[in-house]
């Protein structure tokens, strides 16, 4: 039973890379071109690739005669390997390199640009064709592969193409009714909080979230709005606060009357 081995000088497609390029909340909101630098191993420009010292060539191998694999057993138990002297090459180097060590290859610093979609997701990869590390023997370059990491935002997060916010309003606010200035990507949108706004409310603000990679159309801000209760009052405060209580009826609050009159029936 025969096996095989790679052929000694045949063509070998670079490696493909891969970069974690980091991107703030707003700019994958709107798009943006980065530039970075990234490192990969080309072919070295003193020996042009070859790891032999300049003036100097690689020589034949002696053990595979350049084939870059060797053959043991007869008959029909033939078996294929690959040449233990030269790793397949076919050639060896006696006289190395300095600048590469007989590699063929050194370490360099590159630079690229890239252009960010609007709207695009946390942990999307770009590609750049050809961007990778260079082929060998006249091989094709591997690719550059660029993953998105989106940071955290500070005030916004984010679900499909809609923006969520948490807002705090006050007990006055609620009860009473407000205004409120909402904050967005781009500027201040005008909120109008109803009076008897509960904690948990959600509140929609149209147009105003990430652009569909697809068509370009924005989803929503969804903002959450929730009734802060105020704390460290001092007794002029409480006084007043009591004063409202007692002042009420009760039919004010309509889930507390509701919650009392199920525990009436439980009992009853």
């Amino acid at each position: 039973m025969g096996g095989s081995a790679r052929r000694a000088n045949a063509p070998q497609a670079g490696n493909d890379l891969r970069y974690d390029l980091r991107i703030t909340f707003e700019e994958a909101a709107s798009g943006c071109e980065k530039s970075f630098d990234f490192y990969r191993n080309e072919n070295c420009e003193t020996c042009k690739g070859s790891g032999a010292k300049p003036g100097t060539q690689p020589q034949t191998c002696p053990t595979c005669k350049g084939s870059g694999q060797v053959r043991t057993g007869g008959g029909f138990m033939v078996t294929v390997r690959t040449c233990p002297t030269c790793g397949g090459e076919g050639k060896i180097i006696k006289d190395k390199c300095s600048n590469c060590s007989g590699t063929g290859r050194v370490r360099r610093k590159r630079n690229v640009k890239i252009r960010i979609p609007a709207g695009i997701q946390d942990g999307v990869s770009l590609v750049k064709r050809g961007e990778g590390e260079p082929g060998m023997r006249g091989g094709p370059a591997g690719d550059l592969y660029i993953t998105v990491q989106i940071k955290p935002h500070k005030l916004f997060k984010r679900d499909g193409s809609n923006i969520l916010l948490e807002m705090p309003i006050s007990i006055t606010q609620a009860a009473l009714g407000c205004e409120i200035d909402v904050p967005t990507l781009e500027k201040p949108v005008k909120q109008k909080i109803p009076e008897g706004t509960q904690t948990g409310t959600e509140f929609r603000i149209k147009g105003q979230g990430f652009p569909s990679l697809k068509n370009g159309s924005k989803g929503d801000m969804i903002v959450t709005v929730n009734v802060e209760v105020p704390r460290k009052l001092s007794e002029k405060q409480k006084d007043l606060l009591r004063q409202l209580d007692e002042s009420m009826g009760g039919k004010e609050y309509e889930g507390r009357k509701s919650f009392m009159d199920k525990i009436k029936d439980f009992f009853d």
